[in-house]
């Protein structure tokens, strides 16, 4: 007797595609609540900066429409804005030296070879996420005024190193000040004022980090370029940028009237024009793809120079006379977040040894991606642990590096709960410690110009934007 097996029904195509749409329509109902939150707290509110912007609002009635007076204003009536970009600049550049503290512990932990010691520590750099920053930043703050660092700088010896410093970062930043111009309002300085600004601003540290961001967005094009004649019009370049200022000097010395002046330093005359012949000619005798890596290099060069020269000539540009001892013998008691000129180096020393949580976190979930082959296949080669550090680890955890250059960018901008709690809201003693962040809250909240603080936060945005771009751009793993 045959026994016959009925084959098992197949659903059919419709009723699947019934229970697929139910499905889907019950995640994005369950979606919605958020969505609409964001939506409503989000997005809303930027939508509505937008509009305002372009109003005299002072938070509760819309006063006038001044369509793009705000705009004018910030870009061309209001220097204290725009002044506290150079402080930004400076904490921008403070923050590449206090990412190599958190970098190096990361990799520590990384070598580690017992797992246990590896999650003790990583339990305990977790632990200190509890306590807010606020307590953190509350901390920190007793820590200067109450004299308690002082007193550490004390008892370690590091007062004398600190009275050294306040008479050697002047005369370095003396030493170093290529440029200074100014002008008497008259109708020719003011035609010429653009012109003018340009050799100053390539003759300074700036314009040696702008020169490397240049080579670096530029590099395949300049690296593509094969002819002889770019050598002579760098030098010829070079040569404007020289002689221009000092001739402008001489004319107006002539003419008797002070309308600029200009020192420089005297190698600049030799080194210059030598330096604009010699790169060029050097990239044009390499083929294409070594010319492009070579320029990469030139360009971060460039902007790690810059970098040193920015952070030893604008940080302490004037002796403060606070680390000497009294004249009645007592010990030296700097005012670090009371004097105009201390304010900078003690925004630079918050958060003393650097070594940041969530960086180490971050860094060091990076470093577990690297596989052990690259480093058996490094130690064959005989490359040491210091090679490691710049051969496989740091090349390959850009992506990370990345991350935290924007977190750290995005912060400097825009926060302004930190220097409103350590320097108040006019940003401490002569605005030395204004940042963008706490002139939009000192706009809106203390001077109730709603509105302008709306288009100082587009600028921002557009600003905050342009670093993203050329972060996501420039810092990444070459795959």
């Amino acid at each position: 007797m045959t026994t016959v097996v009925k084959p098992m029904p197949v659903p059919r195509r419709r009723s699947a595609f019934a229970y697929r749409a139910r499905l889907l329509a019950i995640l994005y109902l369950l979606c919605v609540p958020t969505m609409v939150g964001v939506l409503l707290f989000t997005y809303y509110p930027n939508i509505e900066v937008v509009k305002y912007a372009f109003y005299r609002w002072d938070g509760s009635n819309i006063v006038e429409y001044r369509g793009l007076e705000n705009f004018r204003q910030a870009f061309g009536a209001d220097p204290l804005f725009w002044g506290s970009f150079e402080l930004v600049g400076i904490l921008l550049i403070a923050n590449l030296v206090k990412m190599w503290p958190s970098i190096l512990v990361a990799i520590a932990l990384h070598r580690l070879n017992s797992q246990r010691w590896q999650y003790l520590y990583r339990v305990l750099f977790v632990l200190p996420m509890v306590i807010p920053g606020l307590v953190w930043l509350l901390i920190w703050k007793t820590f200067f005024t109450s004299g308690m660092f002082n007193d550490v700088l004390h008892a370690s010896g590091a007062m004398w190193v600190f009275r050294h410093l306040d008479a050697g970062l002047p005369a370095l930043a003396t030493t170093f000040a290529t440029s200074a111009y100014q002008y008497d309002g008259s109708l020719l300085s003011a035609a010429l004022q653009v012109f003018r600004a340009i050799p100053f601003l390539f003759a300074s540290s700036w314009g040696l980090a702008l020169f490397g961001i240049a080579c670096l967005v530029a590099g395949p094009g300049i690296a593509s370029i094969r002819g002889r004649w770019l050598p002579w019009l760098m030098v010829l370049i070079a040569g404007a940028m020289i002689w221009e200022p000092t001739t402008w000097q001489a004319w107006n010395a002539a003419d008797g009237v002070a309308v600029a002046w200009h020192q420089y330093i005297p190698w600049r005359l030799l080194l210059l024009p030598i330096l604009a012949a010699a790169i060029p000619e050097w990239l044009r005798r390499r083929d294409r793809i070594e010319a492009t890596t070579r320029v990469r290099w030139i360009a971060w060069g460039c902007v790690a120079l810059a970098s040193l020269l920015i952070l030893l000539t604008e940080t302490w540009v004037e002796p403060t006379g606070q680390f000497s001892p009294l004249l009645d013998g007592r010990p030296a008691n700097p005012a670090w977040l009371g004097h105009s000129k201390l304010v900078i180096p003690a925004l630079m020393l918050w958060g003393f040894p650097w070594v940041g949580t969530i960086g180490v976190l971050i860094y060091l979930a990076g470093l577990q991606n690297i596989s052990t082959e690259v480093y058996e296949a490094a130690e064959l080669d005989g490359v040491g642990p210091i090679g490691k550090i710049f051969r496989i680890e740091l090349p390959l955890i850009l992506t990370q590096v990345r991350i935290n250059l924007i977190f750290m960018t995005i912060g400097t901008l825009t926060d302004y709960a930190f220097y409103l709690l350590l320097l108040g809201p006019d940003g401490g003693s002569d605005n030395k410690g204004m940042v963008p962040g706490l002139y939009m809250y000192n706009k809106a909240f203390i001077q109730n110009e709603f509105g302008y603080a709306c288009t100082l936060g587009m600028c921002m945005f557009v600003i905050v934007l342009a670093l993203t771009v050329f972060y996501q751009k420039y810092v990444k793993v070459e795959k």
